[in-house]
């Protein structure tokens, strides 16, 4: 596909930055577009190369000047997440949810031929059965309720706008940064690693039983590039769960990062579980990709390089 251009909302943040990475190595005749909301003398290094545009899906000039006219796929990123959803309900509702109408009704004036939502596993109702696609929806917290809602959205102008959308509902991912200015240094993976190389130690806040079901950002990448490239006009009904078929519980994940350190520095790190056990079972999280291994995707990712890197990353915050 020559001369394609791409947009990436969030283009600048945590999954976004990888997901440019991922293509523009990939695909060098790609033209890849990062819409971001901050300012631009803040870009990173990294993301030089590429195209940068201001863009705030509250405001509909800015989306407007962002989607040019022979834009071929828009991948949606840009969302408050868990923790800034929580602490401000009614500007969740306005960038995850009517962020998400007015980026679709703009980029369907603009004939924008494909659209990629990155929803969340956090709509699902139980954690505790298998989860497939067709397993109920029950969101409770204003993150999961604002991206269910925006995904009602992208499915009215699948079915009813005759627009290719695709919804990937996303379960935890975890790798390496572009760069140290994202700030998702809350995830998992990524705090203990910068735990790790920082303190010296790892300290677990809660009994550390819970189970997640991880993928890791080459995978959510490769997964773009699949659709993108390789699935492009098999999209069936638009929705599908993106897991990494990878349950840990957070004191594995410790236990994982541990085993890399040791590796890469020779010495091993305390873990610290501060929470309390409260004897609660926690099972494997059973978080189903069969319907998106069906259309020929494979998970390739390696997370052991992955955490490598995170705390390689993690260096640069010690000087």
């Amino acid at each position: 596909m020559p001369d394609v251009k791409i947009l990436i909302t969030g283009g600048l943040g945590y999954i976004g930055g990888r997901i440019a990475d991922f293509l523009q190595r990939k695909h060098p005749e790609l033209t890849i577009i990062l819409g971001t909301s901050r300012k631009i003398s803040e870009i990173p290094l990294w993301a030089k190369p590429f195209q940068i545009v201001r863009l705030n899906v509250c405001d509909k000039t800015t989306i407007d000047k962002a989607i040019s006219s022979n834009l071929y796929a828009i991948i949606h990123l840009a969302s408050l997440n868990e923790h800034e959803s929580f602490s401000n309900i009614q500007f969740a509702w306005e960038v995850n949810a009517l962020g998400t109408q007015s980026l679709l009704s703009i980029a369907k004036q603009k004939q924008v031929q494909k659209f990629i939502y990155f929803s969340t596993f956090h709509v699902y109702e139980d954690c505790q059965k298998m989860i497939t696609e067709k397993s109920p929806t029950k969101a409770h917290h204003p993150y999961a309720t604002t991206h269910r809602a925006a995904e009602d959205m992208v499915r009215f102008y699948h079915h009813s706008q005759d627009f290719d959308t695709l919804t990937l509902r996303l379960s935890n991912g975890f790798g390496y940064p572009m760069d140290l200015g994202v700030s998702r240094w809350t995830l998992a993976f990524n705090d203990l690693c910068r735990q790790a190389v920082t303190s010296g130690k790892m300290i677990l806040k809660s009994s550390g039983k819970q189970h997640r079901d991880f993928i890791c950002l080459h995978d959510i990448a490769s997964a773009v590039d699949h659709f993108l490239y390789k699935n492009v006009k098999n999209w069936g009904d638009g929705l599908f769960n993106l897991g990494g078929d990878c349950s840990l519980s957070i004191v594995e994940v410790a236990n994982k990062v541990d085993s890399i350190f040791k590796k890469k520095y020779c010495s091993s790190i305390p873990i610290e579980i501060q929470g309390k056990d409260d004897k609660t079972t926690h099972n494997p999280v059973k978080f189903n990709i069969d319907k998106l291994k069906n259309t020929g995707f494979r998970l390739t990712g390696n997370m052991d390089q992955e955490i490598e890197r995170t705390l390689s990353l993690c260096e640069s915050l010690t000087k």
